[in-house]
Order: C-alpha cells, then structure tokens, then sequence
C-alpha cells in the first residue's frame, strides 16, 4: 500500500493514477526525488558538523572527567602523603602521572613522596638496630637523619618528626633499661626516672615501674646493713631517701617502723648500760681509793743470827694501775701489845690489776722473844 503524495488517500502497489483525486503519481514521485536531491548539498555539511561537535564534546567531556580525577588523585595524594601514608601516596600519584604525563608538578609530588619514603626506609633501620640493642650505632644514625632533615625545607618531610621523636624516645628507654644494672645509687635511680618522664611510651612505665623496685631493693639492702651495725640514724635516712621516689610502698614503711623500734631499744639498752657502767665507775674509783690492795702473805720470821724479818705480798684489785704503794705495820710481842711500828716500801713500784707486789724489812734490835706483825695502814696513788 501506498500513499497519493497529493491527497494521502491510500492506493495498492503499481499504481499510477490517484483513484481519489486523479493525479498522476508517477510525477509526483519525480518531483519528490528532484526536490531530495536539492537539499543533499546543504544537508550533509551540517550533518557532518553535528557529528563533529557531539565528537568535540564527548572528547572534551572525556578529557574534563579526566582532569576532575587527576585532580582529586593529587589531592587525595597530598591529604594521604601529611599522614604518613608514603606508599598510598605513591600509589596515587603514579596513577595520576599515567592519566597526565605532561604535567610536571605531578612528576614533582611523586619525587618528594618517593624521597620521604627513602628517608622513612632509613629510620625502620634504625628502629631495627634499637631492637637489636646495637645502642650506640642507633644513636649515631638517628643523630645523622635530624640533621639531615633539618636542613631540608619540605612540608612532608615534617610528617616524619613523630617518628623520630618516638624512635628517640624508644633509644632513650633502651639505654636506661641497660644502665640499670650498673647503678646502685638511690639518687642516680631517680635521675632515671627524670629521663623517663617526658617519654609516653608504654614501655616506659615498665620501666619506671623497674626503677621504683630497685629503689626499694637498694633502699632496703643499705638499710639493713646499716641496722645491723647499729647505725640507726644513717638506716633510717637511707629509708627516707627511698619514701621520697616510692612514697606508699608498704615494705619500706614497715622497715622504717622497725628500725625505730630496734633504734628506741638500742638506746634504751645503752642508757641503762650507761647507768651501770658509770654505777660500776663509782664503785670502782672507790675501790681504787680505798681497797685496792688485798693481803696475799705476812709473816715475821727469826734467821739463824738472831734477827727477824717481816715479809709480805700483796695483790692489787683495782681497776686501775696503781703505784707507790706503802705498807705501815706493827710488831707484837706475845702479849699483843705493839713493841715496834714500820714502815716500808712495796716493790714493784707499778701495779697493774691483779698484780702482785712484794716487800720485807729486818729487824736487828728486837730481843729474843716471840712477835706476830699486823698492817696498821697502806697507802698507794692510782694512776
């Protein structure tokens, strides 16, 4: 079926003629293709400069998208790089450079990653060797690193400063973990705590909490020493210097109290030793002054000319040395009344307690008779 191009009556295929309107449709159609025919030249220009342009705005679509993306990667690069995450950042920053690699300040964000990255590989090395306890070579390298980083004028670069600082802190707390067992002084414990102080590591209030028992160790030892050679006072200052670091610890505290009590018995025992000794001094100065000397042996005796001799020995009982000593005498007859009085000297002339002394005198002018001899008096000088 087909259409009459003048009336739009609807005619069967082949026809010629309208059979609505009588038209013939073979020139209609002629008139028709002529009339097409005239408008190509004008048409397709324009068709090709629509397609043109919906081309031109899809490339300049596709490149914006691509730009708005680059864009946010360096961003995100940037946001990702100040936190510390070197290696996202890397990531996203050559995905950008792959979408644009003309763009130099993108080759430059991936430098200063790439070389914090460098310089973040360089401190895991020296965290490394601060586990393996090699000290001295950590420090050495950490030390080179700060300066190094210093004299550097890099945004990022800041953002290792924390790691530094904790790496620091982490060496810090290996060489006083390692001094420990060197020191013995309560005072230079304390020093270490001091050190210990500024760190916030969680490793610190181990630590801290190992200086705190070897105070009380220390603190505990040189006090028991001390007490043992009864020098309270110095046990008892030695427990206070410790209290000032480890103020409620219950051991120390109870050993003060201790040492107090054994300090009050101490001096009660030696205030009553005190009064003893001197009651002993009185008794014994008055020993000294009056009954020194103790009669071991006196006798008078005849020899074969007729003459006698008074004989004696005596003992010293002072406490003292004691010298000088004269023996005063009588001879009795047989009626005990004294016929002759003497005096004489004791040899030898020093007596040290316990000593014995000695001395005898003649008598030629007594007559015949029987005698017995007594000590009057003796006297003596102490020393």
């Amino acid at each position: 079926m087909i259409k009459c191009p003048h009336c739009n009556h609807e005619l069967n295929d082949g026809a010629r003629f309208c059979s609505q309107c009588g038209k013939n449709l073979e020139r209609a159609s002629e008139s028709n293709i002529k009339a097409r025919r005239s408008w190509l030249p004008i048409i397709t220009p324009v068709i090709l400069l629509v397609v043109m342009g919906v081309a031109l705005y899809f490339v300049y679509d596709y490149q914006k998208n691509i730009n708005h993306e680059v864009a946010a990667m360096k961003k995100e690069a940037e946001e990702v790089a100040l936190k510390g995450e070197y290696r996202e950042a890397e990531k996203l920053l050559v995905g950008a450079i792959n979408h644009r690699p003309e763009v130099e300040a993108l080759q430059n964000e991936l430098n200063h990653v790439q070389e914090a990255l460098s310089w973040e590989n360089e401190l895991e090395a020296v965290g490394q060797l601060i586990e393996n306890g090699s000290l001295e070579e950590a420090n050495k390298e950490l030390s080179a690193i700060q300066e190094a980083l210093r004299k550097e004028n890099s945004r990022l670069l800041v953002t290792l400063v924390p790691k530094m600082n904790e790496l620091d802190s982490k060496l810090t707390l290996k060489e006083v973990n390692q001094e420990l067992s060197k020191i013995t002084d309560v005072d230079e414990l304390a020093a270490k705590l001091d050190t210990l102080s500024n760190l916030n590591l969680e490793e610190a209030s181990k630590v801290r909490e190992k200086i705190y028992e070897k105070i009380i160790n220390q603190s505990t030892k040189k006090a028991e020493a001390a007490a043992g050679e009864k020098r309270y006072t110095e046990a008892i200052a030695t427990i206070d210097q410790g209290l000032q670091y480890v103020s409620n610890d219950k051991k120390l505290i109870q050993m003060k109290e201790r040492i107090q009590q054994e300090k009050e018995a101490f001096e009660q025992a030696e205030q009553q030793r005190l009064e003893s000794a001197m009651q002993q001094a009185a008794k014994d100065e008055l020993r000294n002054e009056t009954q020194a000397l103790e009669v071991v042996d006196l006798s008078i005796t005849k020899d074969e000319f007729g003459d006698y001799k008074v004989s004696g020995e005596l003992k010293s009982v002072a406490t003292q040395i004691i010298s000088k000593v004269t023996v005063k005498y009588d001879i009795l007859n047989k009626d005990g009344k004294a016929v002759r009085s003497e005096a004489v000297k004791v040899f030898p002339n020093y007596l040290n307690p316990k000593d014995l002394g000695n001395f005898e005198k003649m008598h030629y002018e007594l007559e015949e008779g029987e005698y017995s001899v007594e000590i009057s008096e003796m006297e003596w000088l102490v020393e």
